[in-house]
Order: C-alpha cells, then structure tokens, then sequence
C-alpha cells in the first residue's frame, strides 16, 4: 500500500498534491548532497560512498486476512484488514452521489462469508444483495414480532448475517428499532461474543446531531445513545460499527468519535468540510480540495487501511444491483394539456377509511397500533388484567412502550371495557364519594381515600361514579332542557355569543361563552357570517351619516349588531349618538341595584367603552356595588369630569361624601 504521485488531473486541482504523497525528504536537497559528495571525491577529500538511490514508498502487498476494497490510479490494491476493523471501527463520509453505498456494498460482498454482518438499510437498497448472496433480508415487521433486543440476541447465537431494510418503517420506528437492536447487541452475553460488523447506511437519520423535528426528542436520544454506545463498547465484545453518513456535520459526534479508520469521499458543504478535513488532518484550506473527488473516489486513514498515511483510492466494483443508481433520462410521452385534465378527472376519489382502522392526523408524530398489538390487548381484557399488565404484555412481545391512556383509548376503539370500570362499585366506594363530594375534596384526594379503605379506583372512573350516583350537580353544570331552548334558538338565529348570553340571564340562567361555544360546536352549528354586498355596505353608509341606531340598522340589514359595529370600523365609519335622560336613567339605576357594567350597557345597546365613558361621567362606580344616586347626571353634565378609559372607569372609586365641599 502506498501513496500515489501526483497526476496531471491534480494540477488542475490546487490543493490535492499535498496530500497525494508524503515522500521520505526533500528530493532537491538529496541531490544537492549527492552533488557535493561526488565533487569530495573527485578532489580526494572524502572516501567514496554508495551512491544514493531516491525512491518512494511503494504498496505493501494485502494479507491474506485482508479485503479488497479498491486500487490507487497506479493500479495497487489497497485491502481492509479485518482485525484492525474490529479494533478500530470504520467511519465513511460523502455527500449524495460520492458513492459511499457503492463502498458500503463493496465492503460487504468482499467481507460475506469471511466474518458474520448485520447491515441496516434505512433506505431500502441493500435488499438486492440476496439476488447473489445467501443473507436474510428483514423487515420493520419481523422485528416487531420478536422484538429488536431478541433479534438481536438471536443474532448474535446463530452468527447469520442479515440485512434488515427499513424503507417501510416511519421514522420513529426506525430509531426504535435500531436502539434496541444496538442495545441488544451489546448485551449478549460473553459466550456470543464473536466478531460482527455492523454496518449502517445513512447513519445522520438513525444518529442525528440535533432534534430533526419528525421524532421524539426521547426516541433520538435512545437512538444515539445505543449507537454511540456500540460504536464505543463494542471493540471487546466484537461487535465492529461501519457507520456511513453524507452528512457528518449532521451526525452525532458521539457517533462518529469513536472510529479511528476513516474514508472520505467528495464533500461539498462547509461545516462537513471543516470536520471531515481534521479527520484527515488537513488545513481549512486543504479541505477545501475534496470537492473535487470524483464519484466513487475516496481519502482514506487509519491502522486497518493505511496506518498514519493517507491513500487516495478509487472503491473497486460490485456483483450485486445498485438501487441506489439514478434513473436513465426517458423523455415523457406526448399528451396535451388538455387530455391530462381529463384524465385527472376520471380519478376516482379517496377510498373511507373503515373504522377501527389505524389513522394518523397528517404531521403527527402517532404511531399506528399492529393487528398483534391489538390481539394482545384484547386477550388482557379477556383475562381481567389492568392497563400497566397489559402494557407489560406489549413490552414483552417487543413493542414499544404505549402509555395506558392509548391503551385504553384503543380498547375503546375495539370495543372493550376496562376491568376496573367493569367491576361493581360497592356501597363503601359509593359513601365514601359522596361524602367527599359534600365536602368537595378534590378528585385525586378522593383517589387517596379509596385507596386507604383498600379500594383501587381512578380519576377518570370515580367521575364516571359520581355522574351516574346523581352528585355531581355542584362541579358539572349541565345544561337543562329550557336554557337549551334559549341557546340553540340563538345560534340558529345567527346571534353573538353576548346577546344569547344576555337572553340567558333574562331567563334567569347564568352561563359563560366557553358554554355557549362548546354547545354551537357539538351541534355543528356554524357561525360564519354573511358576505356584505356592496348595496349592504351602501345602506350601511347612509344609515351612520344618518345617525340611525345599530340596533335600526341591524333590524333594517338582517345582521347582527356586533357585525354591523364591525363593518363600520372596518370602514371607518362612526357614529356619535347623543345620550338621551332614559339611557342615563338605565345606567344610573344599574349602579344603584348593584348591576355590572356589561348587564347595563348590554341592556342601553351601547358598546361597552361608550357605557363606561358615560358612568365615569356621571361619576358613577360599578367596583363598589350597592351605591345609591338620584340621577346626577343633570349636575355631571353642567361640570363635566375627565373622559377615562374604560378600564380606568371600573376601577375609579366613587366620590366620597365631602367631595363637594372640597371642591
């Protein structure tokens, strides 16, 4: 193995020479020396020495342990040594398209038969490596089925290589399922330490360097770490990581630390320069010379390749088919615009989804429930077991952790009912709920109480109990048959949720929106308002240059009056009406019956600034109720108070009783 001389493509690329060849000295001060010796000589000064021979280091012949990866531009073959490999892990960068797969599946063509291999495809391209090679191709579902942790020992006990393809997996599975494997990798115990690589392709997908936004922070974390932790303990118990990534930048360091042999293919972005260049121990400037690699042409240092020199090699072919290869450029076939529509036409539309079904909202991170997972859960509900035993169950068999609100919310799906909810509820449990709720002990303290008479109940069920033994007419306000009427009246009339609200309080009902906004919505009622017309925003016009009420216009227009108000301030319309003796007379007798402010201005038909502007003007306060007046506003009107805002008119205090005499 050696060094390469530099060629006349390496002149076109600055750069490249420096790391073409490290020679043993300088050639031009050898040639001095020799000169000089010789002119001694000739003069009688010196003894005649053995002339000096300049050359360059020249390939080592592969050993027999060794495998055929590739050959220099001189034709010499450059091998991996197997044992050092284990040694020393394998770390292969290059950006999309430098042929880093094609080295990968050159590896384990030359590897096959020679040391066992697991290769991780999250892409889905290795799969053809059985079309000549005899290694079980797996799938996301195999391993559910057994479990990642008990793949792996298994694995590891029969010493069979596999490549396990997980294109079909999401990318949370996929995480899931190379942390347990990795994880069971190295758990195996002593007897089955026997030498494996584990080569994984696209490794910034299974190890990412920072939060990728489509999995779970606690899934990449599990994922990292049991790769990182294979990279780095399974030197001893023979377990050699191949990690490939294109992006080292975005791999995790704690990953790609840990390998001392390192091949590097063209890079093209900064920050993959910048680390991929120190790996080899280049300059900033140097590196910058990778972008000029031709495909499939690799830098390569370590002790398994090349020891402290680095080679520059081209990957030698493979047997099997690259899937990875781009498609041929096949010009389309002539349609006009005109016949592509129609056929998109003729497309029949989404198919329904049954229900029970596994669905995800799109750009959810859920995960869909197995038809074993789902056996599993209805053979716990048949034996009367509780949701922590079930998910027990779904650990054993390999799935991954589900919390016991999906369990649950699943049965539900599949028609099951819960062993505690389908037990008796003794009269024990009954008194002791509805004492507490006499006391009106919080849910969970009711949960202590049970569990202290020995009982084992939860939140959810003991609110359930409580709805059905009739108590819970104090913390559930339900709505009753006449408030309803009133309710939905309004809705379907198209009203604000504020003058509905109001007809609630006429009749005597006290509600607040968020009801009224829930009851629209389990009826499906829609509140979306009438398109204005341009004869609507006409009359709208002249109607405010009038200085006709809203309530006249709303009447006049069909719209409700907060829409009317709305239009006309998106307009830029206003409106100033002047107070008549019987609005004041409403608000002054509000304040004196203890009324709120919004009750008056809701009953003058005033917005609530104009209200609250009027009663700062009349000095009247509505933060302390139950003061009486005699209509000051004659004498508020002659000596007129400072306009405030609304929210200072609430919370101004009231004159006090010599406040006359002061002034």
């Amino acid at each position: 193995m050696t060094d390469t001389t530099t060629s006349a493509n390496d002149r076109s690329a600055p750069g490249l020479a420096c790391f073409k060849e490290e020679r043993p000295m300088n050639m031009a001060l050898e040639q001095q020396r020799a000169a000089n010796q010789e002119r001694k000589q000739r003069l009688g000064l010196a003894a005649p020495v053995a002339p000096v021979v300049i050359t360059r280091p020249t390939a080592l012949a592969p050993k027999e342990s060794d495998i055929h990866i590739g050959t220099t531009d001189k034709g010499e073959s450059v091998g991996l040594d197997l044992g050092r490999l284990i040694d020393g892990r394998l770390l292969i960068q290059g950006n999309s398209g430098a042929g880093k797969s094609m080295l990968l599946r050159r590896l384990f063509e030359q590897a096959f038969g020679r040391v066992q291999q697991l290769l991780i495809d999250p892409d889905g391209e290795f799969a053809s490596l059985a079309e000549h090679f005899d290694v079980a191709v797996l799938t996301p579902s195999d391993i559910r089925r057994i479990g990642g942790r008990a793949f792996a020992l298994h694995l590891r006990e029969h010493r069979y290589s596999a490549v396990l393809d997980l294109s079909d997996a999401t990318a949370e599975d996929r995480l899931d399922i190379v942390a347990d494997l990795a994880s069971g990798l190295i758990e195996a115990p002593e007897q089955h330490w026997n030498p494996l690589l584990v080569l994984v392709d696209e490794a910034q997908t299974l190890a990412p360097h920072y939060d990728t936004g489509d999995v779970s922070a606690d899934t990449r974390k599990r994922s990292t770490s049991a790769l990182a932790d294979l990279m780095g303990r399974g030197r001893k118990r023979g377990v050699a990581g191949v990690i490939a990534t294109q992006r080292l930048a975005e791999t995790s360091k704690a990953v790609a630390a840990k390998a001392t042999n390192i091949v590097i293919g063209r890079t093209i972005f900064d920050r993959d320069l910048e680390r991929a260049g120190a790996l080899l121990g280049f300059t900033h400037g140097h590196s910058r010379a990778l972008r000029t690699l031709a495909d499939g042409e690799f830098l390569c240092i370590g002790p398994a390749i090349a020891g402290p020199r680095r080679i520059r090699f081209r990957a030698g072919p493979v047997k099997s088919r690259h899937k990875g290869a781009i498609p041929k450029i096949v010009a389309p076939p002539s349609i006009t615009a005109a016949a592509a529509a129609a056929l998109l036409q003729n497309l029949p539309g989404p198919a329904a989804v049954p229900s029970g079904m596994n669905q995800h909202s799109p750009g959810t991170r859920s995960r869909g429930w197995d038809p074993r997972e789902d056996l599993i859960i209805a053979q716990g509900y048949a034996d009367k077991l509780q949701i922590r035993e079930i998910a027990h169950r779904l650990e054993i068999a390999g799935f991954k952790r589900r919390s016991s609100s999906g369990i649950s919310s699943r049965a539900r799906d599949l028609g099951f009912v819960s062993v505690r909810a389908a037990a008796a509820w003794s009269d024990e449990e009954d008194q002791i709920i509805v004492d507490a709720y006499a006391r009106e002990v919080r849910i969970i303290d009711i949960c202590g109480l049970l569990a202290e008479a020995g009982y084992e109940r939860g939140r959810v069920a003991i609110q359930m109990r409580a709805i059905a033994i009739g108590i819970t007419r104090d913390r559930v306000n339900y709505w009753t048959e006449p408030e309803e009427k009133i309710a939905m009246a309004g809705l379907e009339a198209g009203k604000p949720h504020r003058e509905i609200l109001q007809d609630l309080r006429n009749a005597g009902f006290d509600r607040g929106p968020t009801s009224i906004f829930k009851l629209a919505k389990k009826n499906n009622l829609s509140r979306v308002p009438d398109s204005w017309t341009a004869e609507d925003i006409g009359t709208l016009k002249l109607r405010y240059e009038a200085k006709v009420s809203v309530k006249e216009i709303s009447a006049e227009l069909g719209k409700s009056e907060a829409g009317i108000r709305t239009k006309a301030s998106l307009l830029g319309l206003k409106q100033r009406i002047a107070w008549t003796g019987a609005e004041r007379k409403i608000l002054t007798d509000a304040c004196a019956a203890g009324e709120l402010l919004t009750v008056a201005a809701a009953r003058i038909g005033r917005p609530y600034p104009n209200v609250a502007q009027e009663a700062v003007r009349l000095r009247l306060s509505f933060r302390k109720t139950g003061k009486t007046a005699t209509h000051p506003w004659e004498d508020a009107m002659n000596s007129p108070a400072p306009i405030l805002s609304g929210r200072q008119a609430i919370l101004q205090p009231p004159p006090g009783p010599n406040a006359a005499e002061k002034q």
